[in-house]
């Protein structure tokens, strides 16, 4: 090819650099968005209900989309159900072997703080039997007995107490199972946990007791019953 001449390259090569200094800012742009293509889909943001059944069936042809991509597809689906709160599919998964108890995804979901939270209890209990690490913070930063106590799951708290969950565990928010219990006022929870022996002086992560928590939520029945039941009244508001 026949050089251009001399006058014409320093032309054409000054009016790229212009162009690429002046669109910049809309490549960069434009760059950002392309990169998207190449990122995996946000989770599943959860539903107040279970989803409908064509949502369903769309989720198990690709399971692979709501979990991290090293997950098996049984893990995957496992958490797929427990997240759109198809507890049967879930069971079935945990039962026949399928899955494992201690899957997580990336938001650190995982199948018992989610069904101890729904209050699931034959899933809760298939999970222990199987092995489900029973203090595992769940993505909403609760353990599965803080979950299932916040939620008023009296039978479940019961079965995870039985089962050796730790009651001075502190979720996200540095609050015990008995202090979330106390915070919502779950007064069945909060007598469940009083006759297993649950200790009423344990302390949250700002140095509060659950009576102290009681009483800045409110909870007067609560109160009542944690005095009731031995609460030193000496060791409320200290810090």
């Amino acid at each position: 090819m026949r050089p251009e001449p001399g006058g014409q390259r320093r032309t054409w090569t000054a009016s790229v650099f212009a162009a690429l200094v002046f669109a910049h800012p809309a490549r960069a742009d434009i760059d950002d968005r392309a990169l998207l293509q190449f990122a995996r889909p946000a989770a599943p943001v959860p539903r107040s209900g279970p989803v409908d059944p064509i949502e369903w069936e769309r989720r198990l042809r690709a399971p692979d989309r709501y979990g991290p991509p090293w997950l098996r597809p049984s893990d995957a689906a496992l958490l797929a159900a427990a997240r759109a709160e198809r507890w049967p599919e879930a069971l079935r998964l945990i039962k026949t072997g399928q899955a494992s108890p201690n899957v997580r995804d990336e938001a650190w979901g995982n199948a018992l703080a989610l069904a101890a939270r729904a209050g699931q209890e034959e899933l809760v209990r298939e999970l222990i039997k199987r092995g489900a690490d029973l203090d595992r913070v769940g993505e909403d930063g609760f353990t599965a007995l803080g979950g299932a106590a916040f939620a008023g799951r009296r039978s479940v708290v019961r079965l995870l107490l039985l089962a050796g969950a730790d009651v001075e565990r502190l979720g996200a928010s540095g609050q015990t199972a008995l202090h979330l219990a106390s915070l919502a006022g779950q007064l069945d929870v909060v007598d469940e946990m009083l006759r297993l022996k649950v200790p009423l002086e344990l302390l949250n992560r700002q140095r509060e007791t659950a009576l102290d928590v009681a009483a800045a939520a409110g909870q007067q029945d609560v109160m009542s019953r944690l005095i009731a039941a031995g609460a030193d009244l000496a060791l409320a508001g200290q810090r």
